[in-house]
């Protein structure tokens, strides 16, 4: 996964930090710990933080910890790092491999949102476009409760560049929309090498297009909401 941009973040939490510090995707750069805090006095993460480069952990008292960070959620750790995402797109020969391509998704919420849904959903990896899209930030780090740790996430340029290379490694391409001439979604196979598309670009180059029907007159799904109903559905497949 060569041709990497890192991401400057900060997060706070002992779970996302305890993520972070765990995963080859995150540099840590600077670890701020509140004395006698739930994370000073967390088994788990000082295990983690004894095996940070000690200049870069500081221990503050409560006063000064606070001046750091602008929330009363961070049970005291915060952590200052950068994140890799990746421009080469990847090869494997995982038979149930998978990887979420989002069309201009620019909501950080969103965007942290699938990054928790596809990690715990077994997702390899999720691909955004480099233009119109939000891309790794804080907030986006923050939301996704650790994802952002555990899932690599790609950036290209052309969304059918992408369904090309996917498509000489063997994988099935579905997209997914509100169309009333698209398969239900509960009728795709999602089994096997899969790419799910959520957004309009790779309509014309994907095998199959599925759609998840409202009722009550309601539209659609916004689409980390979509990508928690498609990603989990494959799981289920796959498990059963």
């Amino acid at each position: 996964m060569d041709k990497i941009t890192k991401h400057r973040i900060s997060v706070y939490g002992i779970n996302g930090c305890h993520d972070a510090m765990e995963s080859n995707l995150v540099e840590i750069n600077q670890v701020y710990l509140e004395k006698n805090s739930p994370a000073y006095n967390h088994e788990g993460l000082q295990e983690l933080v004894a095996n940070i480069p000690q200049d870069k952990v500081v221990i503050l008292n409560g006063v000064s910890f606070r001046e750091k960070i602008d929330t009363n959620r961070s049970q005291g750790v915060l952590i200052k790092a950068q994140v890799s995402s990746f421009y080469a797109l990847p090869k494997t020969e995982e038979k149930n491999a998978c990887y979420v391509i989002l069309d201009q998704v620019q909501d950080p919420h969103n965007l942290g949102q699938i990054l928790r849904i596809c990690a715990g959903g077994n997702v390899d990896g999720v691909i955004i476009t480099d233009r119109n899209s939000v891309s790794m930030t804080s907030a986006v780090a923050q939301v996704s409760q650790g994802g952002f740790a555990k899932i690599p996430l790609y950036s290209v340029v052309n969304i059918n560049q992408a369904i090309g290379h996917f498509k000489d490694n063997d994988f099935w391409i579905t997209s997914f929309e509100n169309n009333i001439d698209s398969q239900d979604w509960y009728s795709i196979d999602l089994k096997g090498r899969s790419i799910l598309i959520f957004g309009g670009e790779g309509n014309g180059n994907s095998d199959f297009t599925a759609t998840i029907p409202m009722s009550n007159n309601m539209n659609s799904l916004n689409v980390s909401s979509a990508v928690s109903a498609i990603v989990y559905e494959r799981l289920r497949q796959i498990l059963s």
